[in-house]
């Protein structure tokens, strides 16, 4: 019997290290990237239903949403004519860095392919989810991996050791925030990607190598937000791992190998009055 109803939950994802190695004759940036999968993670459910719609508690739903590009393009791919309820319980901030439209988007296409019963493979999946954004196809898998081209080319990496997460959600109001980013990188900005290489062999050995964890966009971010400049300091002051920009910004991170280095961390940016959240690393899932 075809499942009537399905819950997922769509994971937020972090760069570990974010390199850009270049802008190419398109137009597109060259980048080396390990991303990861983190504990925040928004909840949706799907019902069958003769149309689709969403509905969504926490974010004003729009024509050009992903969930509903998802749904729309797997239903003209697969010529299916079954319809969904879709509700949207939004946890991840919008326009954080944090990649929440993209884990909309592979939820969607990876939940539908179930109750629509479309029978479609993972490789077929990952080829829809590129068609959506750079960073759909690794949320449709999740966990550890390394993306290099425009973003899309990924090489699944083992799950990173566990550690924990002290984030500062901020988000921004910028039409085209990622564009507006890129465009504000220097020379001095761009590197080779050795350091994004060299974390993702190190994961690979079973280790994090916590003196590759960076972003090219530190520098843009943090004079674009001073609110970015103002926690990346206290994170830095809780004695973390590592510290970091979120994606292009303006959310900021700090990594710590146990829960309670990351307690204690949780409780002086807190008391600094900073929007700070506590979250781990989350593996890879079963794509169908």
């Amino acid at each position: 019997m075809a499942e009537r109803s399905i819950v997922v939950h769509a994971h937020a994802k972090i760069n570990l290290c974010l390199e850009v190695l270049g802008r190419r004759p398109d137009g597109l940036h060259e980048v080396a990237t390990v991303l990861q999968t983190v504990s925040l993670a928004d909840r949706l459910r799907f019902a069958a239903s003769s149309g689709i719609t969403l509905r969504c508690r926490g974010m004003a739903v729009t024509p050009d949403n992903l969930i509903l590009q998802a749904a729309h393009l797997l239903r003209e791919r697969t010529g299916t004519v079954q319809g969904c309820l879709i509700a949207c319980h939004k946890r991840i901030p919008v326009a954080a860095g944090l990649g929440g439209g993209s884990a909309d988007a592979a939820a969607t296409l990876v939940a539908l392919n179930r109750l629509w019963g479309c029978g479609l493979s993972a490789a077929q999946l990952m080829a829809l989810a590129e068609e959506l954004g750079a960073d759909v196809p690794f949320a449709v898998q999740g966990g550890t991996a390394l993306a290099t081209g425009t973003g899309t080319t990924l090489t699944t990496l083992p799950n990173a050791p566990a550690n924990w997460l002290v984030l500062v959600v901020l988000s921004s109001p910028l039409g085209d925030k990622t564009r507006e980013m890129y465009g504000r990188l220097r020379l001095e900005d761009f590197s080779d990607g050795s350091s994004a290489l060299a974390l993702a062999t190190a994961i690979e050995k079973g280790r994090l190598d916590y003196g590759c964890v960076q972003s090219a966009f530190r520098r843009a971010a943090t004079e674009r937000w001073p609110e970015a400049r103002a926690a990346i300091d206290v994170l830095s002051s809780t004695s973390p791992a590592a510290v970091s920009v979120a994606g292009a910004g303006p959310s900021v991170f700090a990594l710590y190998p146990s829960r309670r280095a990351a307690l204690a961390g949780l409780s002086r940016v807190r008391a600094a009055a900073l929007p700070a959240q506590l979250h781990r690393f989350v593996g890879a899932t079963s794509i169908c």
